[in-house]
């Protein structure tokens, strides 16, 4: 009984190890914040005269205050940071018409308090010349990674901001903010 025992908490044990490895992973995987079946994404927004680039986004109510990272989506691989917000560069310049796309981490740090966001509250980007831009959130949802359309392009002056979300970070949390 003493050796079944022993031979039970020691593979136990090892369940555990891998369990814990496999979440480290997890968290670390570039992959985590991409959405399937994309590539590329090359959109169509404004990008001339367009010197000053966003350096910073914020949402007071929500306590988020983080640092514009630029990022690309080449092949397949999404560019992310772990030290602020990804802005994916080939997406409309934020406040120009077209849909602005950022995204981050859902770590304490950096978006954990997206998934508490409303309709009615403000964002904030900052930019390299020191003007501002306000976006109001007007829509709130959680998709799969199939669900792509909130990556398109739109007629408005829309941005799009979304972290990880669900068991094992399988959903994506979306919020969509027009400019004010």
């Amino acid at each position: 009984m003493r050796n079944f025992l022993a031979n039970l908490l020691i593979i136990l044990g090892i369940g555990f190890l891998l369990a814990s490895a496999f979440l480290v992973w997890q968290r670390y995987n570039p992959r985590r914040l991409a959405f399937d079946g994309i590539n590329e994404i090359e959109f169509s927004g404004n990008k001339d005269g367009q010197n000053a680039h966003p350096i910073a986004l914020s949402i007071s109510d929500l306590e988020i205050y983080l640092p514009v990272v630029p990022a690309n989506n080449t092949g397949g691989k999404w560019e992310t940071t772990t030290k602020g917000v990804s802005y994916l560069t080939s997406s409309a310049n934020p406040g120009e018409t077209g849909n602005s796309i950022f995204y981050g981490h859902n770590w304490n740090n950096l978006l954990g308090n997206l998934t508490r966001a409303v309709p009615g509250q403000v964002i904030e980007i900052i930019f390299s010349d020191g003007s501002q831009k306000r976006f109001v959130v007007t829509h709130t949802q959680e998709v799969t990674s199939s669900q792509t359309q909130i990556l398109n392009n739109s007629e408005d002056k829309r941005m799009t901001l979304y972290t990880c979300s669900g068991f094992l970070d399988t959903k994506r949390f979306v919020v969509t903010a027009e400019i004010i």
